[in-house]
């Protein structure tokens, strides 16, 4: 059995036809407690923090058979809350989140502050799968804006969702997509060129913070094809945003 890293993934040979892939997010201090810092609904905090972990899975080629929720706060209610922003966020897979989705609670002692931890194991056929790899001279786009903290509670229609992740991967003129998270814009470009032996070269003038924390994933960069980089700007639902070009 051959174990390797790619990125923030692991990768689980079963056989030569299959893989096992497994993702992992936690949140700490955010929720409804009293010394969360930041303070947001329960099923917020567990759509959001649930997504970052699918978004990794779906935007590598993989699918996602179970969930898993360990949960440093009770069961009732706070966990139940939880528990219900993550079947809200698998809902677009058109999944059985009862079959995938598992987990614990903490029910020996009283919490003040919430805690969560979120791991996705999703499942590769080698046969029907051809691994995302950006290509030299497509052009490095972001779709989404990044966003943190109250910024996501007061989102107008910025960040990017799991359907909008769904619609990239069904435009065969993406080569690749990577979710962006709490390092920023410009760590995650640096990690799609150094792990398909590419450089970039960045545009001027730009009006995205490339150092800013997305958050839970609330962007993505992808690699397209020039040619269709107008028709995604002007069709797609929320901010795309050309920043470089990969060579």
């Amino acid at each position: 059995m051959k174990i390797s890293k790619f990125r923030d993934l692991t990768f689980i040979d079963i056989n030569k036809e299959q893989a096992i892939v497994i993702a992992c997010d936690s949140s700490g201090a955010i929720g409804n407690k009293e010394r969360d810092l930041v303070q947001v609904d329960p099923k917020i905090l567990g759509d959001l923090t649930v997504q970052v972990v699918l978004k990794e899975i779906l935007a590598i080629g993989a699918e996602p058979i179970t969930i898993v929720n360990t949960l440093s706060v009770e069961m009732n209610d706070t966990g139940e809350r939880i528990i219900e922003g993550i079947k809200k966020a698998v809902e677009p897979l058109g999944l059985t989140d009862i079959q995938i989705i598992t987990g614990s609670t903490e029910e020996n002692f009283p919490v003040c502050q919430t805690g969560m931890g979120i791991t996705i194991i999703g499942m590769i056929d080698r046969n029907n799968w051809k691994q995302p790899r950006a290509v030299s001279c497509s052009l490095a786009v972001v779709v989404g804006i990044p966003k943190v903290g109250h910024e996501i509670l007061e989102d107008e229609g910025d960040i990017l969702s799991i359907q909008h992740l769904l619609e990239l991967k069904n435009n065969p003129s993406i080569y690749e997509i990577l979710p962006v998270g709490s390092k920023g814009i410009l760590y995650e470009l640096k990690e799609i060129a150094r792990t398909n032996n590419l450089t970039f070269c960045l545009d001027e003038n730009m009006i995205l913070d490339l150092n800013k924390s997305a958050g839970p994933a609330t962007c993505a960069i992808i690699s397209i094809d020039e040619n269709e980089y107008e028709k995604l700007k002007e069709r797609f639902p929320i901010p795309v945003n050309r920043i470089g070009r990969f060579k």
